[in-house]
């Protein structure tokens, strides 16, 4: 059975934007994510005594492992200017006969359409 979700939307606020050196580079963002209530932190246990408060939400995690600038342009909804921008996390499960199931998950930017729903 497929299945897609969308998280809780969050406002990414940038401040700056750098364009890629090649066509393999991202955009460099500078940026500050604001996480909506329903997003809570938890202490991470890096080993040898290092800990640290992260976010626990499918928005963080895309965030931490693709980064926000690949994440968003993958999505089709690259932030390319300053500003500030309503943004979510995605995903979605599709099963294929011949191989399974597949994942699929990253952040994009909503649109007025969504933000309204």
């Amino acid at each position: 059975m497929d299945e897609e979700w969308t998280g809780e939307p969050h406002t990414l606020i940038v401040h700056s934007v750098e364009p890629p050196e090649s066509k393999w580079d991202e955009w460099h963002l500078d940026y500050d994510l604001e996480h909506p209530p329903s997003c809570k932190e938890e202490e991470r246990d890096y080993g040898d005594g290092v800990t640290c408060q992260e976010w626990n939400c499918s928005l963080a995690y895309e965030e931490e492992y693709a980064g926000l600038a690949f994440a968003l342009r993958y999505s089709g909804t690259p932030v390319t200017e300053p500003g500030t921008y309503r943004i979510q996390a995605w995903g979605r499960k599709t099963y294929h006969y011949w191989a399974g199931y597949e994942y699929d998950s990253s952040v994009g930017v909503m649109s007025e359409d969504e933000e309204r729903e």
